[in-house]
């Protein structure tokens, strides 16, 4: 749950290589700290990763939402 809580916080960025990032993107090669609310807390914490670190975050909480839908539509997770 922590996660998907980083991760939809991280939003979706793609950056280009050797680029300037452009509003709103997280520069790949830099520390990007943020403040995330841990599942099951009020308290966020502060979290501090390279911007590559986001971007593979937020594509794995993608990936997840997906499979957990496409799961649902053929009856393997009823229940989500």
């Amino acid at each position: 749950m922590m996660l998907v809580s980083l991760l939809l916080l991280a939003g979706a960025s793609a950056a280009q290589p050797n680029a300037a990032p452009a509003k709103g993107q997280i520069p790949t090669d830099k520390v990007v700290c943020k403040m995330v609310l841990e599942a099951g807390s009020r308290i966020p914490i502060r979290v501090c990763r390279l911007g590559q670190e986001w971007e593979l975050l937020a594509k794995d909480v993608q990936d997840d939402v997906r499979n957990s839908r496409n799961q649902r539509v053929i009856g393997l997770n009823p229940g989500s």
